[in-house]
């Protein structure tokens, strides 16, 4: 990919849900899900990006069982994905979500010559291994995300309405569940395992985040951060490196991070968007890089240097780069639900907009230079 530009990917339906492919540390690959209203359109695309050449290469999957709102690749096995999706029956006249657990058949993509390539070329969508499809108790239940456990292969944490479900992957069946206490039963928004406390489970309430311990009594949080957007809070992430730190993105068009021992004030706060703030991630290997995107069509890459003291060198960090947006990446046209860094490269991401439009980007060079040297 050369210095400064940005490849795009486009897609026949629209798309909402993006993921990298977590279990692989080789290759740079992306999973993008569908979004589709026509009965058995919905695919799941992967995309890998060939670093030497820039060129990509993709494969396509059959997802028939309904459009896709939300797609999380296992840590722990580079095939295995997770949708969580909506459906419509005919018979019924109504739309049903679930989670499915699918299989590919091969996490190859490149070709290896020319006859493969040749192949590749006149596949039609191909079939993935459904290993599990899990459906809430009420059929009326919307589902806002599923979520792997980071250690454990056989729990996920399936965030609804009102309550977390953590669900066996390979029974189906419900271990554990967090059904907060209280009158008023704000909804869900979303929820992330946390990567350090392996029983937590935190979630978006409304404005505030709550984080929960799933071996303990469920009805009531660890610790939480009250009114942590002004508006609807949409996503969070914990930071890789330090414990006790998370990022949060909400309506309020703001990006916030958080020392959550110390939940009344953020540390650290940018408002550069100019609405909505649908996604927000820490790069995995240096935690003052951060993505945002938005439904002002842009995503943004912005550092947050201050709050990052020192290196395990003890150089100070906050003097390497200035707080603030170091690029913004415009070419969609349509809201960008999605920002993931790759799994495989530290300085590579991916953005996706409702418009099916894929874009792949590189951390500008001189940033990347004044973090390294």
């Amino acid at each position: 990919m050369e210095e400064g530009n940005s490849i795009i990917y486009g897609l026949e339906h629209q798309t909402r849900a993006l993921s990298p492919q977590y279990g692989e540390s080789d290759a740079i690959r992306f999973l993008i899900g569908t979004q589709s209203l026509k009965p058995n359109t919905n695919q799941v695309h992967v995309v890998e990006l060939e670093e030497d050449t820039g060129a990509l290469h993709t494969k396509v999957f059959k997802h028939d069982i309904g459009e896709i709102w939300h797609l999380r690749c296992s840590p722990h096995d580079a095939a295995t994905l997770i949708t969580t999706h909506n459906s419509y029956d005919l018979d019924t006249c109504q739309c049903t979500m679930g989670v499915s657990i699918f299989r590919l058949p091969s996490i190859e993509v490149i070709p290896k010559d020319l006859d493969d390539l040749s192949a590749m070329q006149n596949r039609n969508a191909e079939d993935m291994e459904l290993l599990k499809t899990i459906t809430p108790e009420k059929p009326e239940e919307e589902i806002r995300c599923a979520e792997w456990h980071p250690t454990d292969a056989n729990r996920i944490g399936i965030v609804l309405d009102n309550y977390v479900s953590i669900r066996d992957s390979s029974t189906g069946e419900q271990v554990a569940s967090v059904a907060p206490e209280g009158r008023t039963r704000l909804k869900f928004t979303g929820g992330k395992w946390s990567p350090q406390g392996h029983s937590q489970f935190t979630v978006l309430q409304d404005t505030h985040i709550k984080c929960f311990d799933t071996r303990t009594d469920c009805s009531k949080p660890a610790w939480n951060i009250e009114s942590a957007h002004r508006q609807l809070a949409r996503d969070i992430d914990f930071n890789p490196n330090r414990q006790f730190h998370l990022a949060s993105a909400g309506d309020d068009a703001a990006l916030n991070i958080w020392d959550y021992r110390h939940g009344k004030e953020p540390i650290f706060s940018r408002t550069d968007h100019s609405h909505w703030v649908w996604t927000v991630r820490y790069n995995t290997y240096h935690e003052q890089l951060l993505l945002t995107g938005s439904s002002d069509a842009r995503a943004l890459l912005t550092a947050a240097a201050s709050i990052c003291d020192v290196d395990d060198d003890g150089k100070r960090l906050s003097q390497v780069l200035e707080d603030g947006v170091l690029q913004s990446y415009e070419q969609h046209e349509d809201s960008v639900y999605c920002a993931e860094w790759s799994a495989a490269e530290p300085w590579t991401f991916a953005s996706l907009s409702y418009d099916a439009r894929l874009v792949l980007s590189r951390v500008p060079r001189h940033f990347k230079y004044k973090i390294l040297l």
